[in-house]
């Protein structure tokens, strides 16, 4: 029974290894082919990815409200004048 308990236990250990190498392998061909298919189309592999540079951080609340534009009146359209007609800029 020993014997039969240790023969299990390597087939598994080798059908694990054969799996993970599988994966493994695959993962590099699909590597590289991405890295081909991108040097063919002239464009430069985006390897780099967004990860928090500090995820011990806290998360910080915002701040309140924030306004990223130029305040100016809004006329109402009855009062405003007609914009006079030009001919267009020349580049």
């Amino acid at each position: 029974m020993k014997l039969f308990r240790s023969l299990v236990r390597l087939l598994a250990v080798i059908a694990g290894a054969i799996v993970g190498l599988g994966l493994f392998l695959v993962a590099v061909l699909a590597f590289v082919v991405f890295l081909l298919v991108r040097l063919l189309t002239g464009r430069k592999p985006d390897l780099q990815f967004r990860v928090n540079k500090n995820p011990w951080a806290g998360r910080k609340e915002p701040a309140g409200e924030v306004v990223d534009v130029e305040a100016r009146e809004v006329r109402d359209p009855a009062d405003a004048a007609p914009l006079p007609l030009r001919a267009p800029d020349r580049r």
